[in-house]
């Protein structure tokens, strides 16, 4: 959380670890577009994903051996 906690800084973003880690729990969601987007950023997706929207291409198609 710290790690992320810094790069959302570095794009003008500031939340606590708490915060963050209501997030991640799925307790509390961003409130607005640009920290969606800073975590799609930062995560390497689409916003869709992060948000939860959108599932990832693996849950959809599993590997298979």
């Amino acid at each position: 959380l710290k790690e992320l906690s810094e790069k959302l800084k570095e794009k003008g973003l500031s939340f606590t670890d708490s915060q963050l880690s209501k997030f991640e729990n799925g307790t509390s969601t961003p409130r607005n577009e640009e920290i969606w987007e800073a975590l799609a950023e930062i995560f390497n997706v689409r916003v869709a994903y992060v948000m939860g929207v959108e599932m990832g291409l693996l849950s959809i198609f599993p590997p298979t051996l």
